[in-house]
């Protein structure tokens, strides 16, 4: 580095913040030393490098540092009645507090709140770190200066602008859900799901159970049923079921306290089952909280890492689902033991 500091014609300490993509340091600053330390064919040492990322940890957490968690959930529908949502923001908060940050809610939709004014006010606290929320289901987009800030969003939901995210293998997930409905005796395997949802998860569960069914029998091949809002979907099941007879159904929109007009013959199976539910509901277990760990460990590395803005590759990271047995579809020709 000092080799660098002397081509570049700046002292070390400029150099080791611009080689940390530090926003203290200037554009132009930074891209001289660029050229600097690539002309003299500098590279840092990894070992090192890990060395000061665990100094600096330490340092951070004696400061208490606070991350923004930071939802969009309109006041009439808040995101606490989602029980996936608490098991993600409960996660990423235990996490925060293991890496010695505490993790603090702000709300975008407070009324009279501007994209500007909110920057504004996480400016004002001294916040440099934003884990997003999940959007609510209407929404794909989010405007927020994000020039500023390292982010990190949980699941698949915000579409523009790029940013890293941290989400739910949903092709593998559906994979594996046909699969074991197939192991327990199923041939008539069902899908059902809200357009969308379908659209806010890129069509990956519909995708992957087309795909999974193409080597089925085209008689045991059951047409998906597709509504336009997930409230739809329990009214359509009955004419929908008896058209196609699935002897199961895949939906990653159950809703644990409606009775599904099925027979009891047929089983019901979730891909997106939340802890409350596990032993008694058969499906994909996401582990909501693991992924709320999972993101705010990635928000933390592009804080030390002086990564700031949005994201040109859109990263996606994904975490396999686990699948669980349960009574809701205990296998071909068994009465279900759950009242859904």
């Amino acid at each position: 580095m000092n080799d660098v500091a002397l081509a570049a014609g700046v002292s070390r300490s400029t150099v080791s913040l611009a080689l940390r993509n530090s926003r203290s340091i200037p554009p132009t600053t930074r891209s001289r030393i660029y050229a600097a330390a690539e002309k003299i064919g500098y590279k840092t040492n990894p070992l090192v490098s890990a060395l000061m990322a665990s100094l600096h940890a330490r340092r951070t957490s004696q400061k208490h540092t606070v991350l923004a968690y930071v939802s969009t959930y309109p006041p009439n529908v808040p995101w606490r009645q989602y029980g996936m949502f608490v098991e993600m923001h409960e996660g990423a908060q235990d996490r925060a507090e293991d890496l010695g940050y505490r993790l603090e809610e702000f709300w975008l939709r407070e009324p009279g709140m501007t994209a500007r004014r909110f920057s504004q006010m996480l400016h004002a606290r001294g916040i440099l770190g934003l884990l997003l929320a999940p959007l609510s289901h209407n929404e794909r987009t989010i405007e927020l200066g994000f020039d500023d800030f390292a982010v990190v969003g949980i699941d698949m939901s915000v579409a523009l602008p790029p940013i890293e995210r941290v989400s739910n293998d949903h092709f593998q997930s559906a994979l594996l859900a046909v699969q074991e409905c197939y192991a327990l005796g199923y041939r008539r395997i069902g899908f059902a799901v809200s357009r969308q949802l379908s659209e806010r998860l890129d069509h990956r569960w519909l995708a992957a159970f087309q795909f999974a069914c193409a080597r089925f029998p085209r008689a045991d091949r059951v047409e998906p049923l597709i509504c336009e809002d997930s409230h739809d979907i329990i009214g359509a099941l009955p004419t929908w079921w008896h058209r196609e007879k699935p002897d199961v159904v895949m939906s990653g929109e159950l809703d644990f306290n409606a009775a599904y007009p099925l027979p009891p013959e047929v089983g019901i199976v979730g891909l997106s089952l939340e802890e409350p539910s596990l032993g008694r509901v058969a499906g994909v277990f996401q582990d909501n909280r693991r992924m709320g760990g999972i993101a705010l460990e990635h928000l933390v590395a592009r804080l030390e890492r002086c990564e700031f803005g949005t994201d040109d590759r859109g990263r996606i990271h994904m975490l396999a689902g686990q699948w669980k047995a349960g009574l809701s579809a205990p296998g071909r020709g068994c009465v279900r033991q759950v009242l859904i």
